[in-house]
């Protein structure tokens, strides 16, 4: 008798999956883990809780709010801080809802557009590989477009610029606000301007994928720019947000969606599916992670030590950066490194060829991705040079022809 999943196929892991795995099991004692995109503290810590939330964890605790369910679009509080954070005040015209943090956010955005007749969603290359899954999941067309120019090792303006001039009108354009994955290359304010003058003049759809919030500047205020810009020019757009990263929240799934639409009617159409979407994916979204972030949010003292966190998270990132460059001159490694300081949060898109971070991995225990992106947060002043000299021979041993 056969299964009823007889045909059923075996999905993939993704690489980044398979990475994580391979390094846990790996107990050499020069290991290095630069590969998820986490942020660790200098002893490169992964379970590092943010000071802010260690105090928040703790007077929640205190003062216990139970398990009860909370609300299908989230806790009121949570949801307005979480505006707060993104627009720097609440805004009547953002319908928000919480999400399990950004993919969560990301599906329900991309669940909303197609229900009203969007289909093709344009990624700029390379980019975070969860994009394909959730949009085809949601029955959309994943198309890719150049981001990043391997040549100049910056932003590609004129293929973004090209790319939203000649698709057909109402396509879908995500992109990332700060820290772009895995390019570390971010649209400067003037970028973004032109970006959102094609997007209007073309008719497309803009969805901000906000997962670094505060890591590139150090300033979650700084890093809000693009989405504040856009409210301001009173563009309808979508804004997914996730405290993963700027808060160190990774496995409590805190996130945000947050869509701006400009009339009443609309925004309440807007609200009721956005709470339908969560219903049936989720019903009620969790609570503890929210109320940390609430907390976080609202108590002065918290307001201050998490700004203060999130800018010694930036700083420290800065100062890996600046170490690798100042090792590979000490080197002389061949190739030009001094990429590296025009690049901020957590990744620097190495141009390492897949030989060289193969051999990385089984010559060295320096596990990064196979597409030469590396997590500058997994350096510390103890492996920072180890780092450096092991890059250093891959180099040298496996050229690039």
């Amino acid at each position: 008798m056969s299964s009823t999943f007889s045909g059923l196929e075996k999905s993939g892991i993704d690489p980044i999956i398979n990475l994580m795995i391979a390094c846990g099991k790996d107990q050499h004692p020069k290991k290095i883990d630069l590969s998820v995109g986490v942020y660790k503290n200098e002893e490169c810590d992964p379970n590092y809780v943010f000071p802010c939330v260690k105090a928040a964890k703790e007077a929640l605790l205190k003062n216990d709010p139970g398990h009860y369910y909370t609300q299908l679009e989230g806790i009121p509080e949570y949801l307005a801080c979480a505006q707060k954070t993104i627009f720097g005040k609440e805004c009547p015209n953002a319908t928000s809802v919480q999400a399990i943090a950004g993919s969560g956010a990301l599906h329900m955005a991309c669940t909303l557009l197609k229900s009203v007749g969007f289909q093709d969603f344009y990624i700029g290359a390379p980019t975070w590989s969860n994009y394909r899954g959730i949009i085809e999941h949601i029955g959309g067309s994943y198309l890719e477009y150049p981001y990043y120019n391997y040549k100049t090792r910056n932003v590609d303006m004129e293929s973004i610029k090209q790319t939203i001039k000649n698709v057909k009108i109402k396509s879908v354009f995500v992109l990332q606000t700060a820290c772009h994955n895995p390019t570390a290359c971010d649209l400067s304010h003037e970028q973004w301007k032109e970006v959102f003058d094609l997007i209007l003049s073309k008719g497309h759809f803009l969805v901000f994928d906000n997962a670094y919030q505060g890591l590139s500047s150090g300033n979650v205020d700084e890093d809000a720019w693009p989405i504040r810009e856009a409210y301001l020019r009173k563009m309808e757009f979508i804004a997914c947000q996730t405290y993963s990263k700027n808060l160190g929240l990774y496995s409590e799934r805190v996130g945000c969606i947050h869509v701006c639409t400009w009339d009443l009617k609309e925004k309440e159409n807007v609200e009721s599916k956005l709470i339908a979407i969560c219903r049936n994916e989720v019903s009620f979204p969790p609570a503890f992670g929210s109320r940390v972030v609430a907390l976080v949010a609202t108590d002065p003292e918290l307001k201050k030590i998490w700004a203060k966190d999130v800018l010694n998270a930036a700083a420290r990132l800065k100062d890996m950066r600046k170490k690798a460059v100042d090792w590979f001159t000490k080197l002389k490694t061949p190739g030009d490194w001094t990429h590296i300081m025009s690049l901020s949060g957590l990744f620097w898109f190495s141009g390492l060829s897949k030989l060289q971070t193969q051999k990385l991995i089984e010559e060295h225990h320096i596990y990064i991705l196979s597409n030469g992106r590396i997590n500058v947060a997994g350096l510390n002043n103890a492996n920072v040079e180890y780092f450096c000299r092991c890059v250093d021979r891959v180099v040298r041993d496996y050229p690039v022809a």
